[in-house]
């Protein structure tokens, strides 16, 4: 073949292919004016060849583009291949969303024209602004539920997340979207939201659960629902049902407390009531037989109703303790203030004791508590150490305070007074009317008082004891 007919041939492809192209293809001169369109665009126009050729592009363009379109072929004819979309309504055709290619036309190192080849996109646009819209709404629904929600892909990243996550887990979405739910919140790595998200992966099947997010302080009730794409979670706080549940629990605890109060109370009117009573009963019905032995018999008396005043004055003090529960206001107390307090107090029985006090308390240690109970607890520990001390040697108490990991204060009371057998006592020790010497003569009372006044603060105490050795009490004090 020769060349002219290879060149003829090859025009002849290419005029097929400009004319029989799907797209709108047409060609400009450097100034704009088209000298050659195919029949796609014609039908666009709806205009014959002959309406088009000749004629620049801005007569067939809506006024507010003809910029656009001229900044573009500029573009073009610099020798820049240029593309971008356009929604566009030519004069006397329907609109339509082009994506719009212009390649300037090289010749001899110069650009003699430019192609524009324009390919409607309108359905597709359409398609995608559908989506959008779509995607818009479910995401106003996603912020609009009252439940947290996120979802997590199948690489445990995060692909949303709502206003609710944020507000409560104290997050941003910029800063988390798109990364793995582990690395943002690595304390629950293992815990129970680790644990029951892997279960539902793994299993494909929706769970439902409580959990405790300590780094918030929640409690969060938990629904997460498995999916080709990951995860989908929702959640919301229900710590205010949780603390309902504690305090009623509280409550229980409470109730049960009191009844085995009301317990020891049936116990000390039938035992410790009912001796002194007989005997005074006995007594008068002596005094009514005008008794020679009439004085002594008065003595007896005396003695019968001091003891029913003692048994009435302790359930009183019992009694008005319970009362005043949840009444005084706990405040901020320093702890050696108090001890000091005590120490004046018992200043004059301690020098005759020839006994030593260590107090190795930090001046700042300091508790939210009652400062009358405190003074209460004090006074009968060391009371106690006094009455309690052996004969054998003289009295030395050390008195230590620190603060505990948990954030309880820790006071210790330590003597090497007479001790008592622990093992034996058992659960007795903090009971009223137990004792555990025959001498000096007491009622049993304190020890029981000291519990009770640290139960009212949320406190407790523990003992240990040896006979002849002495006696340690560990208080706790939140």
């Amino acid at each position: 073949m020769s060349e002219s007919a290879q060149f003829v041939d090859s025009e002849e492809r290419f005029r097929s292919l400009f004319e029989n192209n799907l797209d709108l293809i047409l060609f400009q001169d450097r100034e704009g004016v088209i000298w050659d369109v195919n029949v796609p665009f014609l039908d666009l126009l709806h205009r014959a060849k002959a309406e088009v050729i000749g004629h620049h592009i801005a007569e067939f363009l809506p006024d507010e583009l003809v910029p656009v379109f001229h900044e573009k072929l500029q573009q073009a004819v610099a020798g820049t291949r240029v593309q971008f979309d356009v929604a566009v309504q030519f004069k006397g055709a329907e609109p339509r969303v082009l994506n719009v290619s212009k390649v300037p036309l090289w010749v001899d190192g110069t650009v003699k024209g430019v192609h524009m080849v324009a390919r409607d996109i309108t359905d597709l646009t359409a398609s995608h602004q559908l989506i959008e819209q779509q995607a818009r709404k479910l995401n106003t629904i996603f912020e609009s539920i009252t439940d947290a929600l996120f979802l997590i892909d199948r690489e445990w990243r995060l692909t949303f997340v709502n206003h609710e996550v944020e507000r409560l887990l104290h997050v941003k979405r910029k800063e988390i979207l798109g990364r793995n739910i582990w690395d943002v919140f690595p304390e629950e790595v293992n815990g129970a939201f680790y644990e029951q998200y892997h279960h539902a992966m793994a299993s494909g099947r929706a769970v439902h659960f409580e959990a405790h997010y300590a780094t918030g302080q929640l409690w969060l009730e938990v629904k997460a629902f498995p999916s080709e794409e990951g995860l989908s979670v929702y959640f919301s706080d229900i710590t205010p049902r949780q603390e309902a549940q504690t305090s009623q629990e509280k409550l229980m605890q409470d109730l049960y407390r009191h009844n085995q109060d009301l317990q020891q109370f049936t116990y000390l009117v039938s035992h410790n009531l009912r001796a002194p009573l007989t005997n005074a009963l006995g007594l008068a019905r002596v005094l009514q037989a005008e008794s020679s032995l009439q004085s002594e018999t008065l003595n007896y008396l005396e003695t019968s109703l001091e003891q029913l005043d003692l048994v009435l004055r302790d359930m009183n003090t019992i009694l008005s303790i319970r009362d005043q529960q949840g009444v005084a206001l706990p405040a901020p107390v320093q702890l050696n203030d108090v001890l000091n307090q005590v120490l004046h107090s018992l200043q004059d029985s301690l020098q005759q004791a020839e006994a030593t006090v260590v107090l190795a308390v930090p001046d700042e240690l300091h508790v939210h508590g009652n400062h009358a109970y405190l003074y209460s607890i004090f006074y009968n520990l060391l009371t106690n150490a006094l009455k309690y001390r052996s004969p054998s040697r003289n009295l030395e108490m050390i008195i230590m305070g620190a603060r505990q990991p948990d954030g309880d204060t820790l006071l210790t009371f330590e003597d090497n007074g007479l001790g008592f057998d622990r093992e034996k006592a058992g659960d007795d020790v903090f009971k009223p009317y137990k004792r555990f010497h025959v001498s000096p003569s007491g009622r049993g009372l304190g020890l029981y008082l000291i519990k009770t006044h640290l139960d009212t603060m949320g406190g407790r105490i523990e003992v240990q004891s040896q006979v002849d050795a002495g006696t340690q009490f560990f208080l706790y004090i939140p």
